[in-house]
């Protein structure tokens, strides 16, 4: 098995090595994602794709990485010149996985245990991804899916710090500070992407969500802590699947050092004994630290948990049991 050049051999070791003068027409570049630290391309006339960096130094540990995955990532075909100096990456034009639009049961369980055979070896390989999520899956020419987008990966042991993540698949400790990347970010990540790649769904986010309103529910949803909705996923190998990854991310931090929580958090809770079907529910209100309540119980910004769980002791249905009355729940 030959050895691939190293980063630096000359122009043209790399069968798609591009200078960026000659690229033909600039139009000809389809810009895929525009962001702080560089961009991605689409060249379609040498069927590639094209991402550059702002700093070169960055650009080549992205590709080192890259190289040391081997077959779990997107190949590596070529670098972009400009003049005699690196700049940029050229990788083959894969097609993106959607995971809110696979047709059958059956290819989405191809695709889920794909992407935990793909962890696995990253990891086998002490590299972390520290951006797992479905838009990084790839569809290959030659049927297999891979993983793309490693600028936020890292050798373990690097003291690599990721400057951005990806909500809602990062953890809440990872959204509230960034710190060296562990592969236990990575688990939380594939746990949350196989919920999305199972029930086509945003994970965080449920069906009465208003859509314009889904970035910042999204947002407050991860800060607090929230996990999945497991009763949306029917198959029992794949909820397990997803809770053992859970279960190996980062230690859930719901709190801030205080000890007091971040966000109002509103939990409808089922009574006993009654009778309605759907059942009649109550609320618990856990108020955040400067939150103005006023003891009226109710918080303007208070976030409601779209899940409803059941108590150890459940107080008596006031509904459907005459005579039984309460007071400070929030029906």
């Amino acid at each position: 098995m030959s050895v691939p050049p190293p980063w630096n051999a000359p122009f043209g070791s790399y069968p798609k090595d591009l200078h960026w003068e000659s690229i033909p027409d600039a139009n000809s570049l389809m810009p895929l994602s525009i962001g702080l630290f560089g961009h991605v391309y689409r060249l379609a006339e040498l069927g590639v794709v094209i991402k550059d960096r702002n700093d070169p130094a960055e650009i080549e540990r992205v590709w080192n990485i890259m190289k040391r995955a081997g077959d779990a990532c997107v190949s590596l075909v070529g670098r972009l010149f400009i003049g005699g100096q690196i700049v940029g990456i050229v990788m083959p034009n894969e097609t993106p996985i959607d995971a809110d639009n696979i047709d059958t049961k059956e290819e989405r369980l191809r695709i889920i245990y794909r992407l935990r055979d793909l962890v696995t070896d990253l990891h086998t390989k002490q590299i972390v991804h520290g951006d797992v999520k479905p838009q990084n899956l790839l569809l290959c020419s030659d049927g297999l899916v891979r993983l793309c987008d490693f600028d936020c990966a890292s050798i373990e042991g690097d003291g690599f710090v990721a400057p951005i993540y990806t909500l809602p698949y990062c953890s809440p400790g990872r959204a509230r500070h960034q710190d060296v990347m562990t592969r236990a970010e990575d688990m939380h990540a594939m746990g949350l992407s196989i919920w999305h790649l199972y029930t086509g769904r945003l994970p965080l986010t449920t069906v009465d969500d208003a859509k314009e309103e889904l970035e910042g529910l999204v947002m407050d949803r991860t800060f607090a802590g929230f996990l999945p909705d497991m009763t949306a996923i029917d198959d029992p190998d794949i909820a397990a699947l997803i809770e053992d990854c859970l279960a190996a991310g980062p230690e859930r931090a719901d709190t801030l050092d205080s000890g007091q929580s971040i966000y109002c958090i509103t939990t409808r809770f089922v009574f006993g004994r009654c009778t309605a079907q759907p059942r009649h529910t109550y609320s618990r209100i856990v108020h955040a630290r400067g939150c103005d309540w006023g003891g009226k119980g109710r918080c303007e910004d208070s976030f409601v948990d779209p899940k409803v769980f059941t108590a150890d002791l459940e107080p008596i249905c006031t509904k459907c049991n005459k005579g039984v009355e309460y007071f400070g729940l929030t029906v």
